[in-house]
């Protein structure tokens, strides 16, 4: 990583940080976790500076908002695995971490079931095969915007699985 894009990040955190602490602490209830949680955030961000485009603040904030749900989540099942005194599986050890995995893919894969077909399709084709919603629209003889438009609907659709599967 360059120094000016050290620069870039170091003024980020001093514009976002802040404003990310208190966003997560209202969900959490803990400042001090919360402290923590964004600073995980901005090694994330750090790990994929290059791959990231777009506003960077819209990617902490929903990043925030992620890493939030997790650690609720997270607590919620070591909660409910205190009550009930199972130590089989404990947070952090890789086979709860491979169930917490299959119930989100197992989501996912039936939110993308559920799809109509033509979003479904269009979401497999860039998903899946990797394509442009430049490539998918002139496959599919429609316009771009209308890709995104199917896009959109898809991620919301498969957002609110892994929300519902985090709330669980």
């Amino acid at each position: 990583m360059s120094s000016r894009d050290s620069e870039k990040i170091g003024r980020l955190y001093l514009d976002e940080g802040e404003r990310l602490e208190r966003q997560i602490a209202r969900r959490i209830g803990n400042r001090s976790i919360a402290r923590d949680l964004v600073h995980d955030i901005f090694l994330r961000f750090c790990e994929r500076a290059g791959e990231l485009r777009g506003n960077p603040s819209a990617f902490m904030a929903r990043s925030a908002r992620n890493i939030a749900i997790d650690h609720l989540r997270r607590e919620k099942l070591r909660s409910a695995h205190a009550a009930t005194g199972c130590t089989q599986f404990a947070p952090g050890d890789p086979a709860f971490d491979a169930l917490l995995a299959r119930q989100s893919g197992d989501a996912v894969r039936n939110a993308i079931q559920n799809l109509p077909k033509t979003t479904r399709r269009l979401f497999l084709m860039n998903r899946v095969q990797g394509l442009t919603f430049q490539e998918i629209a002139s496959i599919c003889g429609m316009s771009e915007r209308n890709v995104a438009k199917h896009m959109a609907k898809a991620v919301a659709h498969c957002a609110r699985a892994l929300e519902d599967v985090q709330s669980e």
